[in-house]
């Protein structure tokens, strides 16, 4: 069963974010959804994202709970 979350780390740098958008489409393709974004520093982001709801398969909410702060 895929992880039922990521947490992605993102350099903006200091054009501006258009890789953002592309990064989140990746991860929806993927089968997760963007679910918060924080800004960590003028050009440092960490992307909060969860796999959809259609995509988790069922399974037991522990296995979920030992997984938190898995990066990637």
């Amino acid at each position: 069963m895929p992880n039922p979350y990521r947490v992605v780390e993102y350099d903006s740098g200091p054009k501006g974010m258009p890789g953002m958008e592309t990064l989140i489409n990746e991860w929806a393709a993927k089968g997760y959804q963007l679910d918060q974004a924080v800004r960590e520093s003028t050009y440092r982001w960490v992307l909060f994202f969860t796999l959809k709801a259609s995509v988790e398969q069922a399974g037991n909410h522990s296995d979920h709970v030992s997984s938190l702060g898995a990066h990637d």
